[in-house]
């Protein structure tokens, strides 16, 4: 199992090297904070900090999603991803996770600012599943 979480993490990072155009910020309104590569691929990576807990317990996500086709005025992206402690140790692998998200553009010309729904079901390793919902607000960072 061990060699599977390292093998895993690497793999998260090199997919995270290929999304170097664009970089977002998100907050999310339970003491969440999130950022993800460019999500105008069919592929990108997200990484979410929850920091309501202590720092030796702080848990942190990495997920990997597949992007449908941006329309107008939302785009949607289910992903996969798992949640650990890294300051407790990279051996314990708190829960696996599967996202899915809808990210909403409220203003038409401007699209670097988005509304995020997330429902995730949570499949804790010493617990049973659940499943989480996330409100946030996405900034987006880019090259134009």
């Amino acid at each position: 199992m061990k060699n599977f979480k390292q093998t895993f993490i690497i793999i998260l990072f090199f997919i995270g090297l290929t999304g170097h155009s664009q970089i977002a910020i998100t907050g999310f309104s339970n003491y969440a904070m999130g950022i993800n590569t460019n999500k105008n691929k069919d592929i990108s990576v997200e990484l979410k900090v929850f920091t309501n807990y202590y720092f030796v317990e702080m848990p942190i996500e990495a997920n990997v999603f597949y992007n449908f086709e941006t329309k107008e005025y939302h785009r949607f992206s289910v992903g996969l991803g798992v949640n650990l402690s890294p300051f407790r140790g990279f051996d314990e692998i708190n829960s696996f996770v599967l996202p899915a998200t809808l990210e909403i553009f409220p203003i038409k010309n401007l699209k670097k600012i988005a509304l995020l729904l997330e429902l995730t079901p949570v499949f804790r390793i010493e617990d049973n599943a659940v499943l989480r919902g996330l409100i946030g607000i996405r900034y987006t960072f880019d090259k134009k």
